[in-house]
């Protein structure tokens, strides 16, 4: 399961659905082609709306709804060409302005993906999901303080938005403020016990105000949910040491190792464990995996340097901690000075 980095960012569309379709005139062609959009065959859809344009080339439901089968094929530029062409035939269509904004984030580019979805307000201003739209591609632009401002009318216009709430618990988090992103979390979860991220982001709520047994409880019940959830392990792993239960904490490293492959950072996070528990011939063998994946990783080289030291190795303990200096790391080049003045 991943997440990043861990920010999982929920972008909701507003397709046009079967019924508008039909409201607007629409044929067989019309329902076939959205009927292949809601199974999932997005290329068959895209050729029958194809279809449709070619009897019918003014048709802005048609360009809307292709727009969004070739975005969940991952062609945005291709997308926001369809929606452009919807938008020329409706100008009112507020769901072609937020899916073209959708597409537009998509490729990364936020600022005019909130001028779209700033218009689709225009014409309907009680749109929650567009409103948690821009709350995205704000965050996106680093601009926490107004993300969280629209989240907040997006959950004044639908109290009963999780993704909204799971949104601004991310936010809030960002910005340090973990009681009212735990609050968010927790509204999250009351609505769906089975979703293992809000359960993970409690977790590192409760372990940033120091209730770190409760974190336990997060990150388990997250682990639950989702088995392959290797960052819940690893957070599990923070919070255990935080209580002194290393064995436990080790166990969990072991398990983020196995299912991520093994990152530099997470060898190294449990060399510091196996230090704690006088295991030095795991530590260095750890070390040393996460030097093979991060060549200047200077506390990596610091800690196989200290253990080297206690495994009788000084001049192993001397080379790592020169490159451990060497590569910008202070607490070697404070402890190397110590021992040239001595």
């Amino acid at each position: 399961m991943k997440t990043s980095r861990l920010f999982l960012l929920l972008m909701l569309m507003l397709p046009i659905a079967v019924g508008n379709v039909l409201a607007a005139g629409g044929d067989a062609a019309m329902i076939k082609a959205w009927l292949q959009y809601r199974k999932g065959n997005y290329s068959g859809a895209v050729e029958a709306y194809t279809r449709v344009i070619e009897s019918n080339p003014q048709s802005a439901e048609a360009y809307n709804n292709r727009g969004l089968c070739k975005a969940a094929l991952g062609d945005y530029d291709g997308a926001v060409a369809d929606y452009g062409k919807a938008l020329k035939f409706d100008s009112g269509m507020a769901a072609a302005y937020n899916n073209r904004g959708l597409a537009r984030a998509k490729a990364g580019r936020y600022s005019e993906a909130i001028v779209d979805y700033s218009q689709a307000l225009r014409i309907n201003a009680v749109l929650p999901e567009v409103y948690n739209n821009i709350g995205l591609a704000r965050v996106a632009l680093g601009d926490h303080f107004s993300a969280l401002d629209e989240f907040n009318s997006a959950i004044s216009l639908k109290p009963y938005y999780p993704e909204a709430l799971f949104n601004r618990g991310r936010t809030r988090q960002q910005l340090s403020n973990h009681k009212a992103a735990l609050r968010d979390f927790l509204m999250v979860i009351s609505y769906n016990r089975n979703y293992a991220q809000p359960y993970y982001y409690c977790g590192i709520s409760r372990s940033a105000t120091g209730d770190n047994k409760g974190a336990i409880g997060d990150f388990s019940r997250a682990i639950l949910l989702a088995p392959g959830y290797h960052e819940a392990y690893a957070a599990r792993a923070v919070a255990r040491i935080r209580t002194n239960d290393f064995r436990g904490a080790l166990d969990d490293y072991n398990r983020a190792i196995e299912l991520q492959a093994g990152s530099a950072e997470l060898f190294y996070r449990r060399a510091l464990v196996r230090v704690k528990l006088s295991d030095y011939a795991g530590a260095e063998a750890d070390c040393s995996e996460a030097l093979e994946k991060r060549k200047r990783y200077g506390e990596a080289y610091f800690l196989r340097g200290i253990v080297r030291g206690e495994l009788g190795n000084r001049k192993g303990m001397l080379s790592d901690l020169r490159l451990s200096s060497e590569s910008g790391y202070g607490e070697a080049r404070k402890l190397l000075k110590k021992r040239r003045n001595r």
